[in-house]
């Protein structure tokens, strides 16, 4: 995710390849709670730890969509 965010503001003067790789930072966040969701099923008994990093990836998600949207409506091209 970190990566991608870097890549892409590397990439700042052109606004729609910063988007795109904001949207790829997006996605890794969901895509790592969804297999964080799917070894809380197969592990139950590991579930404490990993269900507040799911809610951690989550609020993450949030702020990158709060960027993207901030990007989209206000970032200079």
């Amino acid at each position: 995710m970190a990566t991608n965010i870097a890549e892409g503001y590397g990439r700042k003067n052109y606004k729609g390849d910063f988007l795109r790789f904001l949207i790829y930072s997006q996605a890794s966040c969901d895509e790592t709670v969804s297999h964080l969701s799917k070894i809380i099923r197969l592990y139950p008994d590991i579930s404490p730890d990993l269900k507040e990093k799911i809610e951690q990836y989550q609020l993450l998600g949030g702020k990158i969509n709060n960027f993207i949207k901030y990007v989209q409506l206000s970032w200079r091209t």
